[in-house]
C-alpha cells in the first residue's frame, strides 16, 4: 500500500487519519478514502478476507456519523482512479514507444483494489463506470502480451 509518507518517515495509519477527518469541523476528502480503500482492497486481493472485513467494520464505525461525507469522498476517489485508467489507455498513446505500460498496469491494480473495497463497503458507483473501465481494459489487453503479471486484475 502506498502510505503517502515521505521516505524515512513512519507510514501513516489510514484509519487514524480517517478518524481525525471524521471529527466535527473536519473534512473527509478523497485522499482519506484512497488510503482506506487501498488498505481494504489490497487485503481482499491478497485473500486476507478476515483482515479486510475487520477494516470494513472499523471504517463503518468511524464514519457512521459522517456517512454521506465518507461515501462522497470514496466515490470521488474511485471516479478519479477510474477516469485516469480510461484516459490512459487511449489508443493514440498506447502504441507510442515511450508509453509507460508498467505505470498503467500498476495503476489498474490500485483501481482494482479500490473497486473491491467499494464492493465490501457497499459504496454505490456512478452509473456506467464499470462498463467504461471494462472497455478500457479491452483496449489495454493486446498490449499486455503473454506476461500474466502484466494482466490487469479483474479481466
Amino acid at each position: 500500500m502506498n502510505s503517502g509518507s515521505p521516505p524515512g518517515r513512519t507510514p501513516r495509519d489510514p484509519l487514524r487519519e480517517l478518524a481525525l477527518a471524521c471529527r466535527p469541523k473536519q473534512r473527509i476528502d478523497r485522499l482519506h478514502a484512497r488510503e482506506v480503500l487501498l488498505a481494504i482492497g489490497e487485503r481482499v486481493l491478497g485473500e486476507d478476507l478476515p483482515a479486510a472485513d475487520e477494516l470494513v467494520r472499523r471504517v463503518r464505525e468511524l464514519t457512521a456519523a459522517r456517512d454521506a461525507d465518507w461515501q462522497a469522498a470514496a466515490r470521488d476517489e474511485i471516479l478519479m482512479a477510474s477516469t485516469e485508467h480510461v484516459r490512459s489507455v487511449d489508443p493514440r498513446y498506447l502504441s507510442r514507444p515511450d508509453y509507460d505500460l508498467a505505470y498503467t498496469v500498476e495503476a489498474r491494480a490500485g483501481l482494482e483494489a479500490r473497486l473491491r473495497a467499494a464492493e465490501l463497503l457497499g459504496i454505490e458507483l456512478a452509473p456506467g463506470l464499470l462498463d467504461r473501465v471494462s472497455a478500457a481494459d479491452r483496449l489495454l489487453e493486446p498490449f499486455l502480451g503473454s506476461n500474466p503479471r502484466g494482466h490487469p486484475p479483474g479481466t
